[in-house]
């Protein structure tokens, strides 16, 4: 059979999702393809490859347009058609007006197998573990134990189509699932789907993943490696110990992690420069502590000393990069306008910020609705940007503009010298945000990625 896997957008990291469920289909013997809706006319796809089945990747967003896409395809030719990710697990509500034949739940690949073999034997994928269809909805399997029985993900499929097989960075999963349970974070609603189906947070041995960069590495251009797990690690052990050894050895490429920041110690930093780590990535989200650990339940082990803790960090010459959430629930402009201070203090090199947009299903979503923050009838059809002006109700519009302007303008006020800063935080105050902001951000945004967080040649 020939398969088209459809994602909303490229981006600039290819989906690990339809890697895996590709090599799925090919160990069965089936051909895949591949398709991005910004990138790519899916009924002119449809019309050429006329796939035997199409597989929706669908995250937060994009779920309007791909519905939309796949309708007016569903006209060109007729296929049966899947929907994983995100969307489908924290939303099944939506399916009777999709159009899909099937929704995925979760993890997928041991579904997306038996959907694929019932499909191709003529039978009903009506009782397949994990699905959604017209006539059932079926429980959820326990989830895959142990990692590395997987087959390889199938990296070729977006490399060798898209612009990614030229790009200097390669994103790789060492794990799935996360030990923390942050209000934002929707590995709770996985959590809640999977309660008693199996361990929730697995790794794949590091052997495993060197095989993975070592094959990649091979074929592509590759010059900085991505660790995009939720957590890279929680504490020294050896599996950390493993790999700090091997890695340096057998790829030696620098790379990027995400680690909480009060599990970071002299110990874990050791390791990871040994290893070659060149930058780290954190999420502090508020510099306010009674926001952090009563809203956003990010179960600190302490009040931690922010600024001391990223003098740690820079000791090993281990450049940081940082996350905050603006316009949280509970927060003031004034929290938001710490952050830039906090940074100067503790010389972090490069802070992001994005704008608190609750997602449907968690925790910190139904906090907004109980309080009303949010209306859940308008608020999730059209989904605001996390790059937007805050959809809350709770602050005012002057408030909105200023925190606004801290995800435009916050990393730059962080690195001038008085009184320059002091003139930035003014403008953040007084003036609305505006496309030079915008350009601003831009500008600074490449420059620290492509200088200081990444390691690019050249």
């Amino acid at each position: 059979m020939k398969i088209l896997f459809v994602t909303y957008d490229l981006g600039y990291t290819d989906s690990i999702a339809i890697a895996f469920l590709s090599a799925i289909a090919k160990q069965l013997h089936h051909s895949t393809f591949y398709c991005s809706l910004d990138r790519n006319n899916l009924s002119a796809e449809i019309k050429k490859i006329k796939p035997d089945v199409v597989g929706y990747s669908v995250n937060i967003y994009g779920y309007a347009t791909v519905v939309k896409e796949h309708k007016k395809a569903k006209k060109i030719h007729d296929f049966i058609s899947i929907m994983g990710g995100p969307h489908p697990t924290t939303a099944p509500e939506t399916f009777p007006d999709s159009g899909m034949d099937a929704y995925c739940i979760g993890e997928g690949e041991h579904a997306f197998r038996d959907f694929l073999t019932c499909i191709e034997k003529g039978h009903s994928f009506d009782n397949v573990a994990n699905l959604i269809t017209k006539n059932k909805r079926n429980p959820v399997r326990p989830l895959v134990e142990k990692l590395d029985e997987l087959p390889m993900p199938d990296r070729d499929l977006v490399f060798s189509n898209t612009f990614h097989k030229k790009t200097p960075k390669k994103t790789f999963f060492t794990s799935r699932g996360c030990p923390f349970s942050c209000a934002y974070c929707c590995n709770n609603i996985y959590k809640k789907i999977y309660h008693g189906k199996g361990k929730f947070v697995r790794r794949f041995s590091v052997e495993r993943i060197l095989r993975e960069i070592e094959d990649v590495r091979s074929k592509y251009r590759m010059d900085f490696v991505k660790f995009d797990d939720d957590c890279f690690a929680i504490k020294v052990d050896d599996w950390l110990e493993e790999f700090a050894e091997k890695y340096p050895k057998r790829i030696g490429l620098p790379f990027n992690c995400l680690l909480r920041f009060d599990r970071v110690d002299d110990k874990m930093l050791k390791l990871l420069k040994k290893a070659g780590c060149y930058s780290l990535h954190f999420s502090i989200d508020s510099t306010s502590e009674y926001v952090r650990e009563n809203v956003l339940n990010r179960q600190m082990k302490e009040n931690i000393n922010i600024i001391k803790k990223f003098r740690m960090v820079r000791k090993y010459g281990i450049y940081s990069w940082v996350n905050y959430m603006t316009a949280t629930p509970e927060s003031t402009w004034k929290d938001d306008l710490n952050t830039i201070f906090v940074n100067k203090k503790a010389r972090i090199t490069y802070s992001g910020y994005s704008t608190t947009t609750p997602m449907k299903g968690t925790d910190l979503y139904n906090y907004c609705l109980e309080r009303e923050y949010i209306r859940e009838s308008s608020y999730y059809k059209k989904m605001p940007s996390f790059f937007d002006k805050s959809s809350l109700s709770c602050f005012d519009e002057k408030e909105k503009k200023i925190r606004r302007n801290v995800n435009l303008l916050g990393a730059i006020a962080s690195k001038m010298p008085f009184p320059l800063d002091m003139f930035i935080v003014a403008s953040i105050i007084i003036l609305p945000p505006n496309k030079f902001f915008e350009k601003l951000y831009h500008f600074v945004y490449q420059y620290y990625m492509t200088k200081k967080i990444y390691k690019f040649p050249g």
